[in-house]
């Protein structure tokens, strides 16, 4: 029993040693080459960081950034006064159905004064750039809309648990309603 008993302590000693290096290498190994990007923390940090703005680029951005989020704090306002319209129309006894038709239509035409927006203040920031840096901007740009919630944004969450994954590609055939046809040749 002696044997297996030193064996044990033995293994047990090299475990500890192997997982105190592992521990090590992953401490001190810089944080981009494990294969984790570097998080530059804001969409803004994270533009400015990708396209190397110069000290200037940065204050004209930053000029843009306020100027965008102005735009869209008075376009969400009105949205939202739109949707309280709308939703208050329920208390109204003899409410009129063309009443909320034209409200929706004026959330759908706010909608796209916010997408415009949107679009006009990247195409500024484009703008701004020099020629290596808009070929940059091309390649991060969706990465931009992500990190601010936009187009492909971040995974749809229920609430509850981590963020549901995100399905890629064409919505599915039908209705939306139910499994998906099954393919051709079944």
């Amino acid at each position: 029993m002696k044997d297996g008993q030193k064996f044990l302590k033995i293994a047990v000693v090299l475990l500890i040693i192997c997982n105190i290096a592992l521990m090590l290498t992953l401490w001190l190994k810089p944080r981009g080459d494990r294969g984790i990007p570097p998080n530059p923390g804001s969409p803004r940090d994270f533009v400015v960081a990708q396209l190397k703005f110069t000290a200037q680029q940065a204050k004209d951005y930053d000029l843009l950034i306020k100027d965008h989020q102005d735009a869209m704090h008075h376009l969400k306002d009105e949205a939202r006064t739109y949707r309280e319209q709308l939703f208050d129309n329920f208390k109204n006894a003899d409410a009129d159905p063309h009443f909320a038709d034209s409200l929706t239509r004026l959330i759908g035409n706010n909608q796209a004064q916010i997408e415009l927006v949107t679009y006009n203040h990247f195409a500024k920031v484009r703008a701004l750039c020099s020629d290596a840096q808009k070929t940059e901007f091309d390649h991060i740009i969706g990465d931009v809309t992500r990190r601010m919630g936009g187009p492909g944004g971040p995974p749809p969450h229920d609430g509850n648990g981590p963020p549901l994954p995100r399905r890629e590609g064409p919505p599915p055939p039908g209705d939306g309603q139910g499994p998906p046809p099954p393919p051709d040749g079944r």
